[in-house]
């Protein structure tokens, strides 16, 4: 594990972060962990939300990218989502799960970026989708 200090890497605070703790790190990508507890604001029915697993892909990111600014002793920089494309939902998690996300950099051109997101919970894919995202 990289670190489970988590928003000294993101921008994001809670009640709004969807990620524990950043295991990988590198030019080509990340992966994280996060625990879904019952006082996430995107349980419904015992189940997180499709917007949560879209925001846990984006976090991974930005914790990825916000690690890999810190060792160029870099201030971590605000990311935006440009675009989601190829979004495939295929099963929600429940409370008490851990989820496993991993981010692949398909492509870059200056600050943006081109990624591949995928979480899973143990061996099931539940969501996956590529994201455009501008750093500023």
């Amino acid at each position: 594990m990289i670190t489970s200090d988590i928003t000294s890497i993101i921008p994001q605070r809670r009640p709004f972060v969807m990620v524990d703790s950043l295991i990988e790190a590198s030019e080509s990508g990340f992966e994280t962990t996060f625990s879904v507890s019952e006082e996430n604001l995107f349980i419904e029915d015992d189940f997180l939300q499709e917007p949560a697993l879209i925001e846990n892909v984006a976090q991974t990111a930005a914790a990825g990218f916000g690690y890999l600014n810190s060792k160029l002793d870099a201030e971590p920089k605000i990311g935006f989502i440009g675009a989601v494309s190829k979004l495939k939902v295929h099963s929600l998690p429940k409370v008490n799960s851990i989820i496993n996300t991993t981010v692949t950099v398909l492509f870059r051109m200056e600050n943006i970026f081109l990624v591949k997101g995928v979480n899973k919970v143990d061996d099931i894919v539940l969501l996956e989708c590529e994201m455009k995202i501008v750093i500023t």
